[in-house]
């Protein structure tokens, strides 16, 4: 029981850790597209990180660099909404 235990939680926080490279790489890419788009030097409010998509092939190898893609998509498309 305790290795059943003790696995799961090597699980769950291994799964967090995954995703805060995403997050943090998705915060820093919508904030660099949303200044670069707006022209603003102000730091936007970020919106909740997304749910990280499947890679595809052309998709960076690296956590963060995906998130910053995402993100500056994201933050370049949603300023020319204003």
């Amino acid at each position: 029981m305790k290795k059943f235990i003790i696995s799961v939680f090597i699980i769950l926080f291994s799964v967090t850790a995954y995703a805060s490279d995403f997050c943090r790489g998705f915060e820093h890419g919508y904030s660099t597209g949303y200044k670069k788009a707006s022209g603003s030097s102000l730091e936007p409010l970020t919106p909740l990180c997304p749910l990280q998509p499947l890679k595809g092939l052309n998709d960076p190898q690296s956590n963060y660099e995906h998130g910053y893609l995402i993100g500056l998509q994201k933050g370049l498309t949603k300023s020319h909404k204003k």
